[in-house]
């Protein structure tokens, strides 16, 4: 049997201490050192280079013991200058001396390391050149790249940071982490705070303490009472104008008049209750004619409302407001009314979630001919089985879930948030196990499963450990609980409501990586998540905080994972070949059956993402929806596909 070199080899670095030889980390750096030279690059030059240094430590350490830190960074070099990469090679001995050269100065490891976060900034080169960036958008660009290297040398664990820049776990919230920003949150909002245009552009001030998407759930239910009292207002003032007018206004009695208006609690007018006080057929044709003109102002002044709200949800793109199941008459004319001003507006960056009810037909045809215009419409499906409930679910636009809740019967959305995510590289698992027993899988998997939950409660503390008052805007009753929070106290007591998220980037790639047998992958794909999902409930038994896996939508997670997996193993049939990991949907093509089922799984949010031809027919858009909702989907983005795709 051949001797494994890098089995038994041992680094020892330059403070002495020994550790076990990391490929991964030899991988990083060249990656690294390409990334500081090349924007975009082949990545299977430092695939090549790669191999050659592994190659060349394993012919010429094979009858040693330990190989000096500074030994494989030579290795590196004269590797990158034989193979001609005269560029990338002088980038990377420049970055060795000043990296020797900061040591020397600063002798405590933090201090040199945070030293590089300055070193960034100048070689991004913003300041000296020209660019479009305004001046606060350059002060925040170089803000976030000292608080993600603060954080990396002063509060992340350096075992979880080696992880993350190794690309076995993802760190989504690094920058923001000292901060004590939150990741996604659904606003606890009134209606005071919807309608007038100047509370609501304060309370949207939450986006500098939140990291991800603003959600503004129920709005169908927040609006229906300030509906209701903007009706019975305008019909007051109607039938006041009407009878002056006519002259009937001395031989009535105004006052019991309006208090029985002031009574009605539905926008359904009925005559009857009012008998008493109409004296003639005139007087009763005035009472119609207040009734219409009443309801059609009312009408306009909620298109006008939603047209100034949704004005101003769309100057970002991370906000989102969701609706769509109150089917009482105003529920409905509310639901209508949006789905009219999305069609005939530009409201580009506006997310809108729109909740759909089991055989729910009266806004499917406006729902379609929005998809088809390319409007940013998210479907919901809050009666499939993982959905349903007393309490109704909410999604944010990228797919995340809040609604099962460790720390209270009630699985209500409203005022929740999620408070940070760290995601596992499935797809390298599969290639690393690839041919391999399907225990030792397991066994690395609950590991990578373990330091992610820890890292997780690491930013949990954090985060925990901020004031109410280091909170300008969020926890003025817009979280669920928040009211509890007493001048001084710690946010620790509200967030546990919140959800930590375990995201999982390549599961199609890891599952056809170590399963070829296209009729077991989807089991397999149903075993990972089952046993993901029983140790995140032994998780919440605990530590009674909230712990759900998730998929990543986000284009830049999966990109960044795959071009690490590329630089360690070059290309892989079924596992690198594209430009980033794929979502899991796109192993089942059209069968939403399945997708329905790992959904279900995926109890932290997993978005399908369905495109269609631009010259698909509304009727046919509709019959997929009401497919989706058989299928048990419980969401799904429906976009028009472009020619390129």
């Amino acid at each position: 049997m051949k001797k494994d070199v890098f089995e038994d080899l041992v680094v020892v670095k330059r403070s002495g201490q020994r550790v076990s030889f990391n490929s991964y980390k030899i991988a990083v750096a060249i990656k690294q050192a390409f990334d500081n030279v090349y924007g975009l690059y082949d990545e299977a030059n430092v695939n090549e280079v790669f191999a050659e240094v592994l190659l060349y430590i394993k012919k010429n350490y094979i009858d040693r013991k330990t190989i000096n830190v500074e030994d494989i960074q030579d290795i590196i070099e004269n590797t990158l200058r034989q193979e001609k990469h005269f560029k990338v090679y002088e980038a990377f001995s420049q970055y060795r001396q000043k990296r020797a050269a900061c040591r020397k100065v600063f002798t405590i490891k933090q201090q040199h390391k945070f030293i590089k976060a300055i070193e960034k900034i100048d070689e991004n080169n913003s300041l000296r050149v020209s660019n479009n960036y305004k001046p606060t958008e350059l002060l925040i660009k170089y803000g976030t790249t000292v608080a993600s290297e603060f954080s990396k040398s002063y509060i992340i664990d350096s075992k979880y940071l080696r992880a993350h820049e190794e690309g076995n776990i993802y760190i989504h919230q690094l920058e923001t982490l000292p901060l004590g920003i939150l990741a996604n949150v659904h606003l606890n909002l009134k209606e005071e705070n919807i309608v007038s245009i100047p509370k609501l552009i304060d309370i949207l001030n939450i986006k500098s303490e939140i990291k991800g998407y603003i959600n503004i759930p129920q709005l169908d239910y927040i609006l229906e009472d300030w509906f209701l009292n903007q009706y019975r207002k305008y019909l007051i003032e109607y039938l006041i104008n009407y009878f002056k007018i006519s002259g009937f206004k001395e031989y009535l009695n105004l006052k019991k008049i309006i208090e029985l208006i002031n009574k009605e609690d539905k926008l359904e007018f009925d005559i009857e209750k009012y008998q008493q006080f109409i004296l003639s057929k005139p007087v009763e044709n005035l009472f119609k004619i207040a009734v219409t003109d009443a309801f059609n102002k009312t009408k306009e002044k909620l298109a006008n409302t939603l047209l100034n709200i949704f004005t101003i949800f769309n100057t970002n793109k991370i906000y989102s407001v969701s609706l769509g199941t109150n089917d009482s008459v105003v529920g409905c004319l509310i639901n209508l009314t949006v789905l009219d001003l999305i069609k005939e507006n530009d409201f580009n960056n506006l997310n809108i979630i729109f909740k759909l009810k089991n055989n729910e037909s009266k806004y499917l045809e406006k729902i379609s001919e929005n998809l088809l215009l390319g409007k940013n419409i998210f479907l919901t499906f809050i009666e499939s089985s993982f959905n349903k409930d007393n309490e109704e679910v909410e999604y944010f636009p990228d797919g995340t879930r809040i609604f099962e809740n460790i720390n209270s019967a009630s699985r209500a959305s409203i005022g929740r948030m999620i408070v940070s995510k760290t995601s596992i590289n499935m797809g390298r698992l599969g290639i690393k196990y690839q041919n391999k027993s399907i225990k030792e899988f397991y066994l690395e998997l609950e590991e990578t499963l373990e330091l992610a939950k820890n890292n997780l409660l690491l930013s949990f503390e954090i985060i925990g450990d901020k004031n109410k008052e280091n909170y300008q805007y969020l926890f003025t009753g817009n979280i669920l609980d928040d009211e509890k929070l007493e001048v001084g106290q710690k946010i620790r007591k509200v967030i546990k409501d919140g959800s930590l998220l375990i995201g999982l980037v390549g599961l199609k790639e890891c599952v056809f990586s170590l399963e070829k047998n296209e009729d077991k992958q989807f089991k397999l794909i149903i075993d990972i998540l089952k046993f993901l999902n029983k140790k995140c409930s032994e998780f919440e038994n605990d530590t009674k905080i909230n712990f759900k896996i998730y998929e990543p939508s986000s284009e830049e997670v999966r990109r960044e994972l795959m071009a690490l997996d590329k630089a360690i193993y070059g290309i892989k049939k079924g596992a690198t070949e594209d430009e980033k990991y794929s979502l899991v949907a796109t192993l089942f093509k059209d069968d939403y059956k399945k997708q329905g089922i790992v959904q279900k799984l995926f109890n932290g949010g997993n978005l399908l993402e369905i495109k269609i031809p631009a010259k698909t027919s509304s009727k046919k858009v509709t019959e997929l929806i009401k497919n989706l909702q058989k299928s048990d989907i419980g969401n799904v983005k429906i976009s028009i596909r472009s020619r390129d795709t």
